[in-house]
């Protein structure tokens, strides 16, 4: 499990907010507006070696591009029959369906971070609901999640990391104004 980054040099200059962020079991998702650094703090995770990460376990990490959707690791090479077909399956289904797949598919070893960028992008309700049941079940195999998104649906019941202070209230007054309006 990642329990803490600090941002090297480089990486404190494109990511808005602390050099330092620190993450708990289960489902973290960052937070804010598009250009505060999500997507720069999964690939520095990923694949900076600069930037110090704190994983004590060492945990094996999986990093779910959002060009792609399929899922990298320095390390990763299929090592079975059903992890080619999931490769394979990347160049004829869309991102949401190999997100899925791998949510449901992959052998989860206890302790192992997800990082996914994005995941409800191009997802209609229903998918973001099983994308986020397939976070549930890697955190209940003692797995971790480290998401960068906008929805909600994935935001619910999550340890959030805002990159800009102040963000998770503007995402509330925005998603659940106190007074309905209609149109």
């Amino acid at each position: 499990m990642i329990t803490q980054i600090e941002l090297c040099l480089k990486h404190r200059l494109k990511v808005k907010g602390s050099a330092t962020l620190r993450f708990l079991p289960g489902v973290n998702v960052l937070i804010g507006p598009n250009g505060s650094g999500k997507s720069t703090v999964l690939r520095v995770l990923h694949a900076c070696d600069e930037c110090r990460v704190e994983n004590p376990d060492g945990a094996p990490m999986l990093y779910f591009n959002p060009e792609t959707m399929t899922p990298r690791h320095p390390d990763y090479y299929p090592s079975d029959v059903r992890e080619m077909i999931l490769k394979t399956r990347g160049i004829f289904s869309s991102h949401g369906e190999i997100l899925r797949a791998a949510l449901f598919s992959l052998p989860i070893r206890e302790g192992s971070v997800f990082l996914v960028d994005e995941p409800e992008t191009g997802q209609d309700i229903e998918g973001v609901e099983l994308i986020r049941e397939g976070f549930d079940k890697i955190v209940a195999s003692g797995g971790q999640i480290i998401a960068a998104t906008h929805h909600p649906l994935i935001m619910h019941g999550a340890n959030l990391i805002e990159l800009v202070p102040g963000y998770a209230d503007y995402l509330h007054k925005a998603f659940c104004p106190t007074t309905p309006t209609r149109g």
